[in-house]
């Protein structure tokens, strides 16, 4: 079972994304393919900024820090809270200058019921693509075996997503984007804030995307 904030789904192509965003984005991805069913531990087409402009580049779901002396060793966290995240070392340096937009059209959330957890996807009303605030580092930057990972950034579920679970991802408004990833803007708590719930819709699909193997349009089916 997925933890909180860790599946999500896109559809959308480099050009629809880079569209929506008010700055230039390099393609270092390549074609995107769909992604219905999207689990840590897998490169991902992420926007980072660097001091050429913004970059889509393919990072690691589940955060290597630099100082980290094996990356297949030690924690990983897929997702850390913007409340705490400026406290902690592990988060500090990257919440001040390396964060990132997380391309996606969806995720997912789970429901504990009596019967057991139901999954939903949870999306934007207007069914457009959005952007989840993570960070980002580079282990080894330079090398060979260099690994460049990325993590998501939760806070309170607003009144929707609440019904279904108490944390969300944090989610950047298209015009906030190029403030969220200049390195020089090193206070961006005011973005840090839960999406407006008049803006999203949810609904609930069936277990087949329990399993990350399960990569197909029918885990975003509605079920009953």
């Amino acid at each position: 079972m997925a933890l909180m904030c860790g599946r999500y789904g896109r559809l959308s192509r480099f050009e629809r994304i880079a569209q929506m965003l008010a700055l230039k984005v390099r393609n270092e991805a390549g074609e995107l393919a769909p992604s219905y069913n999207i689990a840590p531990g897998t490169l991902q087409p992420v926007i980072v900024g660097t001091r050429e402009g913004a970059v889509l580049r393919p990072l690691l779901w589940g955060l290597v820090p630099y100082w980290a002396k094996d990356p297949k060793k030690g924690p990983r966290p897929i997702n850390a809270q913007c409340e705490t995240a400026a406290e902690k070392p592990m988060f500090r340096k990257l919440l001040s200058s390396r964060r990132c937009l997380v391309p996606a059209d969806w995720f997912y959330e789970w429901k504990a019921l009596p019967s057991g957890k139901q999954p939903y996807v949870v999306q934007l009303a207007s069914r457009e693509p959005f952007f989840i605030g993570g960070l980002w580092d580079t282990w080894d930057y330079g090398q060979a075996d260099a690994v460049a990972s990325f993590t998501v950034l939760t806070c309170p579920a607003n009144e929707l997503a609440a019904t279904i679970h108490d944390r969300m991802p944090v989610i950047v408004a298209p015009q906030d984007a190029a403030r969220w990833l200049d390195r020089n803007e090193h206070d961006v708590s005011d973005l840090l804030q839960p999406f407006p719930a008049e803006e999203m819709t949810a609904y609930p699909v069936g277990t087949r995307v329990n399993s990350a193997d399960n990569d197909d349009p029918d885990v975003i089916e509605p079920v009953r």
